[in-house]
């Protein structure tokens, strides 16, 4: 008989009875495997068995053969016995396979939980009803449960198990997990022995560990106490104690078991200043411009951060000029208690760029990413042109990411590889909008960013409600002539009835001409653009009867626009700026009924807080006025800010109704705009849904000498977010309390539906 691998020596025997009941075996010849049974095995196959056992009929029988046969059964998981028996015959022996299942699970039940919820506990579990369970895999499971209530606090928490067999499923077993509580463990004390620098309260303030008190629950969390080591080794190294370490550590609790205590004690060592910096081996950078990477001071106390960082600037500034293969070896040495820093570099060759391979473009074509960017095949490989190819390819907006990978040839240049995944970029819609001043406005239309996969621009709309009717075309090739000069045209009517008060109607088209600049940097873009309109005022009430003076007339006017755009992101930026100055010229030689000049200036500065949160400081500057200074300005050129007003974002107040106002509180628009925005965006899935809180102020003034960049504002605040929607753009809520005007104190909604909201 054969059994389990501690018996393997049984098979020494087996093959002495062997030879004993067969002359021949050992002499001349070996018995032959005439048959193999399997007998034991309720759930599992026989035919798994025998295929895992590596026995088979017709072969001689040796003793490793059935010893590797045991192992492997062994290695099913599913018995816990294995027994092999041989019946030797004159004409060779038949064996039986003898197995002993592990038990199947019928039911798990778990009793005394109290603190944690049944299907938490549940979720820490391997074993499932209707399968096998092994001794080992129960104890894992019990490990498991346990980690589970010390990472709640529970760490005096028992479990234990019990097997019993099944009434409603017999040959099947019962696996019962009982659980002892107990109380939850608080941080009583975190003492420190051998600390002169910082007292305990300082030290302990570093941790994440905390003690039990009014305003924390004091839990001890085993794996951030680990963590928490690192950071007084990092915050002593910070403050300049190099050889600082922790020689021991200790928890125990009181009697009652409820109250742990945490000592720790450590050796400071001397507090260390930089010494002197040197470099040798450097042929790219001189001494001098590699001193300027570095981070700290001579005479300054040493700080890790610093020292680490130093490290990063050098290697950023090789990699910044392709010498990727850089070799930096810092060699520190103490001098009494100053530090002396040796940085020896093996600079190696620049790294080229052999060819540049794009994956993942399914549907926009190859050179309308090729053309961003800035890094080419056969140049030098440079950080910071990849940095900056890859914004450029993000910043078109048609890819949720872009991902560099690189292949190393033998040479040491690199195959580059951009890995993009398209996003969603419009198709045709039917929908519905609604803003403060339109209210709802149904809407059908195609808009098409990357229009057949060529980067251009196809927009056709119409827009249809009880305040407003538009519809409009608008193409843009943003490479005319395969060069950076983008070319555009815009056509289109509006009629939209202001409030009740008057009737809209507009109609015109645009122009437009843009290239991208190479100076001062490029980051510039210039564009010019012409505009005709054909303007006139209906349905004008007795409130607003100062318009029929002028309820019809054209408007011809060029504009130039000169931007510099470093945004990392086309939406949602977490970085960068956009600054932009327009001069607008109506009238004179390009004839229309009015002769007047604007210049708007605006600014926006993205900032990345924690994670991808972004801070974002909004300002608009505009003046409007006649080439003679006079007031004959037409009121759809003036700046009529408020909610979400393209002239201006004040939100807390009513589309376009902030600004001046005669004597019977008509509005009548400004010749000169101010508007401050700050936001805060925090993504809660990045590029989708996103909450904001925002602060607006600004205004809009008769006179330019009106306007003053710190006061006379309508102000307000409130908490909105964003939702990027398939085929309709992003989907923006903002709910604000107006701080001045008639309308303060009372929160207003405003809600929006566009592309570019």
């Amino acid at each position: 008989m054969l059994s389990s691998p501690t018996r393997f020596s049984s098979i020494a025997l087996l093959i002495a009875s062997l030879w004993l009941l067969s002359p021949s075996f050992g002499q001349e010849q070996n018995l032959e495997i005439l048959s193999i049974e399997v007998e034991g095995n309720r759930t599992t196959s026989a035919a798994l068995i025998l295929s895992v056992c590596g026995l088979e009929t017709g072969e001689e029988l040796n003793a490793g053969a059935v010893q590797d046969a045991i192992k492997h059964i062994y290695g099913l998981g599913l018995f816990s016995d294995v027994q092999v028996f041989a019946d030797p015959t004159s004409e060779g022996v038949n064996l039986i396979i003898r197995v002993e299942e592990y038990p199947r699970v019928a039911e798990i039940k778990i009793d005394g939980e109290k603190k944690i919820k049944e299907s938490d506990i549940e979720e820490v579990l391997s074993i499932s009803t209707g399968k096998l369970v092994s001794p080992y895999e129960v104890r894992n499971n019990l490990n498991s449960i346990k980690k589970l209530y010390e990472e709640k606090g529970y760490r005096l928490a028992q479990v234990e198990s019990e097997m019993y067999e099944s009434k409603q499923k017999p040959g099947e077993v019962v696996l019962k997990f009982r659980i002892k509580e107990g109380s939850k463990v608080k941080i009583k004390k975190i003492n420190f022995v051998g600390n002169h620098a910082f007292t305990d309260k300082r030290l302990r303030s570093k941790m994440s560990n905390k003690e039990d008190s009014f305003w924390r629950g004091g839990e001890f969390d085993e794996e951030k106490y680990e963590e928490d080591k690192d950071k007084l080794y990092a915050y002593y190294r910070k403050k300049g104690f190099i050889n600082f370490t922790i020689l021991s550590d200790s928890i125990w609790y009181d009697e009652s078991r409820k109250h742990m205590y945490i000592q720790i004690e450590v050796s400071e060592g001397n507090r260390c200043r930089f010494g002197k910096v040197s470099f040798s081996g450097n042929e790219v950078f001189p001494r001098e411009r590699l001193l300027k990477l570095v981070a700290f001071s001579e005479g300054d106390f040493y700080n890790q951060e610093k020292y680490d960082k130093t490290l990063e600037n050098i290697a950023t500034s090789y990699q910044d000029e392709g010498y990727w293969y850089l070799k930096l070896n810092d060699e520190a040495k103490e001098r009494g208690l100053e530090l002396d820093v040796n940085y020896r570099l093996e600079e190696g060759s620049p790294v080229h760029v052999n060819l540049i391979r794009i994956q993942g473009n399914t549907k926009t074509k190859e050179k309308v990413i090729r053309r961003e960017l800035s890094i080419k095949p056969k140049q030098v490989f440079k950080r910071s042109v990849l940095g900056r190819s890859l914004r450029d390819v993000m910043i078109l907006n048609y890819f949720s990411n872009v991902t560099p990978d690189w292949e190393v040839l033998e040479s040491g240049d690199i195959n580059l590889i951009l890995n993009v995944e398209e996003k969603p970029t419009g198709q045709a819609s039917v929908g519905a909008g609604y803003s403060q001043r339109d209210k709802v406005v149904g809407t059908l239309g195609l808009g098409i960013p990357n229009f057949l996969g060529n980067g251009q621009f196809v927009s056709i709309s119409w827009e249809f409600g009880k305040y407003r009717n538009s519809i409009d075309f608008s193409f843009t090739e943003p490479w005319f002539l395969d060069t950076p000069t983008s070319v555009g045209i815009d056509v289109y009517s509006v009629i939209r009835s202001f409030y009740g008060y008057y009737d809209e109607r507009r109609k015109g088209f645009g122009l437009r001409l843009g290239r991208r600049l190479r100076w001062p940097d490029n980051y510039f873009r210039v564009y010019w653009r012409y505009r005709f309109e054909d303007i006139k005022y209906t349905d004008i009430s007795e409130t607003y009867s100062y318009l029929q003076e002028h309820d019809h007339y054209q408007t011809s006017a060029m504009t130039t626009t000169l931007v510099r755009d470093s945004r990392d992101l086309a939406q949602f930026a977490t970085s960068g700026s956009v600054n932009s100055f327009s001069t607008e010229l109506g009238g004179g030689p390009l004839g229309g009924s009015w002769d007047y000049h604007k210049e708007i200036i605006s600014s926006s500065w993205y900032f990345r807080t924690v994670m991808d949160w972004a801070l974002v400081l909004k300002g608009k500057l505009g003046i409007v006025a006649n080439y003679d200074g006079g007031s004959e300005i037409p009121f759809s050129e003036r700046f009529t800010p408020g909610g979400t007003d393209p002239d201006g974002v004040i939100r807390g107040y009513d589309d376009s109704r902030v600004g001046p106002r005669d004597a019977y509180r008509r509005i009548l628009g400004g010749r000169a705009l101010i508007v401050y925005n700050l936001e805060y965006q925090i993504p809660l899935s990045a590029q989708q849904f996103y909450v904001i809180a925002f602060v607006d102020a600004g205004n809009a003034y008769n006179h330019i000498s009106e306007l003053k960049p710190t006061s006379n504002f309508y102000r307000s605040f409130g908490l909105g977010f964003r939702v990027v929607a398939p085929m309709v753009g992003i989907i923006g809520f903002d709910f604000a309390y107006p701080l001045d005007g008639p309308d303060k104190g009372s929160w207003m909604p405003h809600f929006q539906i566009g592309p570019g909201y």
